[in-house]
């Protein structure tokens, strides 16, 4: 048994309550009370703890945030050949596939996993090429909620035609990539009672065809998995679509059979009014990460998302891994592109990143404050003088806080971390192995040219 008694309590369903104890038992919250249980539990109290549900990282590439953490930032218009898809990040990618051993990319991974559960991430969807398969160990072993959709492609190869413009080629992968991904669910699902879930990741409507989309769709919903897929994220993308199918990519994903619900679109960047209406309409859900998108100078179209009515949910994408940042830039974006101040407000996005990320995850037991709920629980610590004086706790969190002001975290009625320290792992540890990793290849990638001249100049890569 284990009580936690915060000053507020918050989740969607019941609003904002100050005072109360939240009873959690096995993997359950049992109840919220308004009197101090006399009950003989493991006890944490925090006089200006806020506790909410777990927060829910709907769309992440867990390796590429060490791989790339510097490297693709502040790019100059002169630093690279050319896109930085083909310049720096294939390049790279193709690489780590050459060179890096299993357990070293499990490393990696594994100080990213470490980085978002201690900022307050409780459940991850991540999307992860074959060799990356130790995140579902890696995570499991943290106590991190996940699941996983690893990519599939019928063409996997992305490179320049005589134009100039980005080609998909290569061999067929659609038998390779749907064979992969099955025998993954075989082996590790393990949901809704374990921690790990393992879905599909069609990379997007123009690198799989709509034969193996339409096969995906049947086994997601013979599997009752969750399909990831990214979509409308750039307009060569749409352009391609368009022109191979007559239509732009959220019609031709309904038309394969996914857009419904337990379909998730990555990005929907360029998704049109009419196109997010139909996203709408049809019970899918939009992930979507300004970071990512703002590191490249764009402003993805939040105050358009929110108005819609769409379900919205908050990733990552593999850039920073602190949700309560990412979730500041998307109110930030919908202040600013609507003009509303009120618009992204810190309940509606803390909703976003809970409750509605826990239901495009077909997941209501999730993402909630209430009896029979499980117990996935973080608690912020707004004690410190960034927050003084709290009127409003949500607000205090999105307006002024950080994710490094977690103080406990729980998932499945397991404390994981406490104090702000992990307590199954040694998180130092973690940290010296994941660094030696990415800096053992990027050193190999230096003395390939695969990381281009310019940006190699601005250090050594020992």
């Amino acid at each position: 048994m284990l009580v936690l008694s915060p000053r507020w309590l918050w989740c969607a369903e019941t609003g904002l309550r100050e005072g109360a104890h939240l009873i959690v038992h096995g993997d359950r919250i049992v109840d919220v009370v308004a009197d101090r249980p006399t009950l003989d539990a493991e006890r944490i109290e925090l006089e200006d703890g806020l506790l909410t549900p777990g927060l829910i990282n709907l769309h992440n590439h867990a390796f590429s945030a060490p791989l790339f953490r510097g490297l693709a930032d502040d790019i100059r218009a002169d630093d690279l050949p050319g896109h930085i898809l083909f310049s720096l990040l294939m390049p790279m990618g193709d690489l780590v596939a050459d060179i890096m051993s299993p357990d070293a990319i499990g490393d990696a991974v594994e100080m990213s996993l470490l980085e978002s559960l201690m900022t307050g991430t409780t459940s991850m969807l991540d999307i992860w090429r074959p060799q990356q398969r130790q995140f579902i160990p890696r995570a499991t072993q943290l106590g991190l909620r996940t699941w996983s959709c690893p990519y599939l492609f019928t063409l996997p190869n992305l490179a320049m035609d005589e134009a100039g413009k980005p080609v998909w080629r290569g061999e067929d992968a659609s038998e390779l990539s749907f064979d992969f991904v099955t025998r993954m669910h075989a082996l590790w699902h393990d949901a809704p009672d374990g921690l790990a879930s393992v879905g599909f990741g069609p990379h997007g409507p123009d690198s799989n065809s709509p034969e193996l989309l339409r096969r995906i769709d049947a086994a997601a919903r013979e599997l009752g998995a969750i399909v990831s897929i990214h979509c409308a994220q750039n307009p060569l993308e749409v352009a391609a679509v368009e022109a191979a199918h007559g239509k732009r990519s959220v019609a031709h994903l309904a038309d394969c059979g996914l857009l419904r619900p337990g379909v998730i679109l990555g990005h929907a960047m360029f998704a049109t009014d009419e196109e997010i209406a139909m996203v709408r309409d049809a019970g899918a859900t939009i992930a979507s990460c300004p970071l990512g998108f703002a590191r490249s100078g764009r402003g993805v179209p939040m105050a358009r998302f929110l108005e819609s009515g769409v379900r919205l949910c908050i990733g990552t994408d593999g850039v920073t891994l602190d949700m309560v940042d990412e979730l500041r830039a998307a109110s930030v974006l919908a202040k600013t592109q609507s003009g509303k101040p009120g618009l992204g407000s810190a309940e509606r996005l803390m909703t976003a990143a809970t409750r509605d990320a826990a239901d495009a995850l077909q997941r209501p037991d999730l993402g909630r404050l209430t009896p029979g709920a499980r117990a996935d629980l973080v608690l912020f610590d707004l004690s410190g003088p960034r927050y003084q004086p709290v009127w409003e706790p949500l607000r205090a969190l999105l307006t002024n806080g950080q994710g490094s002001d977690v103080h406990t975290v729980v998932t499945a009625g397991q404390i994981r971390v406490h104090d702000r320290k992990l307590l199954r792992g040694d998180a130092a540890a973690i940290t010296r192995r994941g660094r030696t990793a990415i800096e053992g290849v990027w050193a190999e990638a230096a003395r390939r040219g695969a990381i281009p001249e310019k940006l190699a100049a601005q250090r050594k890569f020992a």
